[in-house]
């Protein structure tokens, strides 16, 4: 419906046509706020809405979400091992905490190590940052992280190993000389062989 007056002017017309577009809004604005239903664009806002401790613009969208969902438990669960697990498998990762009674010989009373596999996804320099300082931001205050080991490669299979030794000597003995005027000429031989075979050919 258009209720502009007849001596309108092209440009009030085209303003009109801006406004109307403009105020043509999608009606559902609950999605906005729904971390799995909102706009990549819109990601960056809920995490700060969220309180997220660390973020990257240039995260996929999947870990950008899964950051945002975490946040709440983290910040819930925090100095708990936990929260540590939260945050490592927020990457796609998992993790293992060693406390110091678990370690052969025990470590120093109050300590604790974290080991994360990657299982296979990718990490980069910048993430690793991040995630060792999310780490260091989440940890329990009443106790000491001694290390942070990180396998980006985890390899699990079986091997065949087989190894052969044949080792053998061979002396030549020869009669005593009585003429002490004669020489001894002594002959020692020594013979080793190795065969080593690896399997499938």
């Amino acid at each position: 419906m258009n209720l502009l007056p007849p001596n309108t002017t092209q440009l009030e017309k085209k303003i009109t046509e801006v406004s109307v577009s403009a105020l043509n809004l999608n009606g559902d604005l609950s999605s906005l706020i729904r971390i799995d239903d909102a706009p990549s664009e819109y990601l960056s806002i809920l995490a700060w809405q969220f309180s997220v401790d660390r973020w990257q613009d240039d995260w996929p969208d999947e870990i950008k979400r899964a950051q945002i969902k975490n946040s709440i438990k983290v910040h819930r669960h925090k100095g708990t091992n936990y929260a540590l697990r939260q945050i490592v498998e927020s990457f796609g990762y998992s993790l293992s905490v060693h406390e110091w009674w678990q370690e052969a010989p025990m470590n120093e009373p109050g300590t604790f190590q974290i080991t994360v596999e990657t299982n296979g996804k990718a990490l980069t320099e910048r993430n690793y940052k991040t995630l060792v300082e999310l780490l260091h931001d989440a940890k329990p205050l009443t106790r000491e992280l001694k290390g942070i080991e990180i396998n980006v490669i985890n390899v699990t299979g079986e091997t065949n190993v087989a190894a052969a030794m044949y080792c053998g000597e061979e002396i030549t003995i020869y009669p005593k000389i009585e003429d002490p005027n004669s020489l001894l000429y002594p002959i020692f031989a020594f013979y080793e062989h190795e065969i080593t075979n690896i399997y499938p050919k």
